[in-house]
């Protein structure tokens, strides 16, 4: 994972409570995802608990910075590719990532092997198979022309590539920059404020060190690579929240906007729901927070109407609930 920089973590340090010490590809992503969430981490300063997702996260993405590192040594001591069949030699003699060895490191070594066909089939050498840059840090002090107001951009790539070595990728020139992602592959019809929105914010943020040629995001779970479709409209949707962000920079809302839905709460469970949940006034999870009062009412006949007016909620947040409980 990479090094918080002397800048950034001085930025913190010197941010008063409610400041935005700057924009990352996190945040604008949590401010299309509501508002609220984002006025709680970020202006109210309340940090979500590590979960088991956050864990798996941070050594998958540690595995590949070590892999990385290991492979880019041996292109330099042998001038030549791997066999692919050694691909696994330049992962890190360390424990901690072998139970997700299954599917996630399997198949990004599969990832690998592809990448590397791709340049050999380009006809060129283990130099373009390697990235350009890994855990690349970028900044831009104030793209928005805000003067001394400007909150500045930051991000780290994963991992950024010769296009080369990217058959889904149109182009042998310029750079990919690709973003690993551990989670299960997003339903298209989530794609616009998601992968492909965070993809437009590397465009963007790199454009000046790089010939941007696409932007992708790779889940090694199902081995998918989503190469991102540039898009003005999703450029300007980024400024767009920039200058949202910028107006309450600095200030105390109180409460923003919150989004009731899916997200707020997605299954009963501990660790299922938005770590704000109990704080919030969203009444979305409500029936899978009671999911035992919910099962008991379902049973007794109870409508979805009936349902919701004994939770305080509304009656399509029932309807969701049922269909995850199987109901």
């Amino acid at each position: 994972m990479p090094t918080q920089t002397d800048r950034l973590i001085e930025l913190r340090e010197a941010a008063d409570d409610g400041d935005i010490p700057y924009i990352s590809k996190s945040r604008v992503s949590k401010w299309l995802t509501c508002n609220e969430k984002f006025n709680y981490s970020y202006l109210r300063g309340y940090k979500e608990p590590e979960n088991r997702y956050m864990r798996r996260g941070t050594t998958i993405h540690e595995v590949f910075e070590d892999y990385y590192a290991n492979a880019a040594e041996y292109v330099a001591e042998t001038g030549s590719f791997p066999h692919p069949t050694a691909l696994t030699d330049f992962l890190p003699d360390r424990s901690d990532w072998f139970d997700y060895a299954e599917p996630y490191i399997s198949n990004f070594l599969v990832f690998e092997a592809r990448r590397m066909d791709a340049c050999w089939n380009a006809g060129v050498g283990p130099d373009d198979w390697l990235p350009v840059e890994v855990e690349a840090e970028e900044w831009l002090d104030d793209p928005l022309d805000y003067g001394d107001e400007a909150i500045p951009w930051m991000g780290y790539a994963d991992a950024i590539y010769s296009a080369v070595c990217f058959p889904e990728v149109e182009t042998d020139d310029g750079v990919v920059i690709v973003d690993f992602k551990t989670g299960k592959t997003p339903n298209p019809d989530y794609r616009d404020e998601g992968i492909y929105l965070e993809g437009e914010y590397y465009a963007m943020l790199f454009a000046s060190e790089w010939t941007v040629s696409a932007v992708a995001g790779y889940y090694p779970k199902n081995d998918d690579l989503i190469v991102s479709p540039l898009s003005s409209a999703r450029r300007a949707k980024i400024r767009e929240v920039v200058h949202s962000m910028q107006a309450v920079n600095g200030t105390d809302p109180g409460h923003l906007e919150i989004d009731e839905q899916p997200l707020c709460y997605w299954d009963e469970g501990d660790g299922n729901h938005c770590a704000y949940y109990d704080m919030c006034s969203s009444r979305w999870g409500e029936p899978l927070k009671h999911a035992d009062k919910t099962r008991e009412m379902v049973a007794q006949g109870f409508s979805e109407y009936e349902i919701a007016t004994a939770l305080d909620c509304d009656a399509n947040h029932v309807y969701y609930a049922k269909k995850k409980l199987g109901l």
